[in-house]
Order: structure tokens, then C-alpha cells, then sequence
């Protein structure tokens, strides 16, 4: 299971595990009644991989603003987080200029919420979207606006959604990871579990960027995050 909100499915994951399924989910590490937690990567280290990616196009000075599929995400809000707190401690210059903007994971949202947030900070120069439709809602009010040069945009998304913002300059970099992968792994850890055994550091789960995982209590990561920009977009594994 991936939960869009972890502590709405508690109850019926603990209920599931009462009845002896296997319960294994992913973008949850915080969920309490699952077997384990797969994720892609170190929440803490993808967040801060966005603020250095964000910091090198905004010449590591002046405002941005993260947007978030919803603060009950809890990846999103942990992402979010992490580079605001990177920020504070690398980035002195850089400075966050509002609240969390919410998304709802709509792309209209996005874009006008990114439209707001461009009347009210006529200075912004970065922007962060940690869902998959937020960076091109964002860019799509960004090319609007003529602010393609002014304004940088990084964040979680496929290339299908943001290829032509990539092409436009508007989206400079995107990052994901192989949910195919990511569902292997959950798979070979649901057997393992199922079978009797449990997931140690240093185990590989069959799948790429799964392949020496590092194991915390019952959450399990791996290093599988891809970056992507207009030099490399074609080669996104989610491209139709």
C-alpha cells in the first residue's frame, strides 16, 4: 500500500496483520502497523538533494517556495522539511517565503497557487514541488508570467508531465524513482516476511537501487532516486 495519508489506513492495516496478511507499504515510514516500510531513499538525503539542486540555479541567494501534495503526505512533508533545514544551515542567503503551499496533487491548484505566490513575492526565485503534477503547475504560471529565466523549478515528477516545461527551460530538473522497482522490492520483502524471515542491512531485494539496503527498525532503504534534465529526459523508465 501507498498511503496518500498514513494515519487514515492505520486501522485497517493493523486489521490486515490481525488477519495474517503481510502488510508492506512505501512513502509511509512513520506507518506503525505494517511488517516494513520500503522507500527509495533517505527521506532527509532526497530533500536535501533538492536544496543543492535548487541552490546551484538560484546562485545559492534569495527566496523560494516548496510545494506539497498535501501536509499530510508524510514523505512530502519530510522531503520539505529536510531542505529547509539543509537550507538554513548551507544556504544562508536563501530564504523560504512562505508556509507550505498545498497542492492537493492538482495541477490547476498548482498553477494558481504558483500564480499567487508570484503577485505576492515578485522576487521569488526557486521553487521546490514535491508531487508529481507540482512542477509543471508551477511552470506552467512561471512561462506565463515571463519568468522562465527568473524563477527555477526542481521537484518530483515523470517526464511525460514536465518534458515540455524541460524543453522550455521552465522545469530544470526533475527526480523520481522506478515504482517498478520500488514494487519488486516490496514483493521480495512480503516473501521474506511471509516465509518466516526479516530484512537485515546489507540484504538485496533483486531490484535496481535495492540492492544493498540499509534497514531501520521497520523501515527499509534503498538508494534509488534518478535525476533527470533536458540533456537526459527520453531515458525516464515512466516515458510513453
Amino acid at each position: 500500500v501507498v498511503p496518500n495519508s498514513t494515519e487514515t489506513l492505520e486501522v485497517a492495516m493493523g486489521k490486515a496483520r490481525d488477519q495474517g496478511i503481510v502488510v508492506i507499504s512505501h512513502e509511509a515510514p512513520g506507518a506503525e502497523n505494517v511488517d516494513y516500510d520500503i522507500e527509495a531513499f533517505q527521506n532527509a538525503a532526497y530533500g536535501e538533494h533538492f536544496m543543492d539542486a535548487l541552490a546551484g540555479y538560484m546562485g545559492e541567494e534569495g527566496g523560494y517556495a516548496i510545494i506539497v501534495g498535501s501536509v499530510q503526505a508524510q514523505t512530502h512533508m519530510e522531503w520539505a522539511d529536510a531542505a529547509v533545514a539543509y537550507q538554513k544551515e548551507k544556504y544562508p542567503d536563501m530564504y523560504l517565503v512562505a508556509d507550505y503551499v498545498e497542492s492537493n496533487e492538482d495541477h490547476d491548484t498548482a498553477y494558481t497557487k504558483t500564480q499567487e505566490l508570484l503577485k505576492t513575492y515578485p522576487d521569488l526565485k526557486g521553487i521546490i514541488g514535491c508531487s508529481v503534477i507540482d512542477p509543471a503547475g508551477a511552470a506552467l504560471a512561471v512561462e506565463e508570467a515571463g519568468k522562465i529565466e527568473q524563477v527555477a523549478i526542481v521537484g518530483t515528477s515523470v517526464s511525460d508531465v514536465v518534458g515540455a516545461y524541460l524543453e522550455s527551460g521552465a522545469v530544470r530538473m526533475f527526480s523520481s524513482w522506478d515504482t517498478a522497482q520500488t514494487s519488486y522490492a516490496m514483493c521480495e520483502a512480503a516473501k521474506i516476511v511471509a516465509e518466516g524471515g526479516e530484512v537485515k542491512t546489507g540484504d538485496d531485494l533483486g531490484a535496481e537501487g535495492y540492492n544493498s539496503v540499509v534497514v531501520d527498525g521497520k523501515v527499509i532503504y534503498g538508494s534509488a532516486w534518478l535525476d533527470f534534465t533536458v540533456d537526459n529526459y527520453e531515458e525516464d523508465p515512466y516515458r510513453s
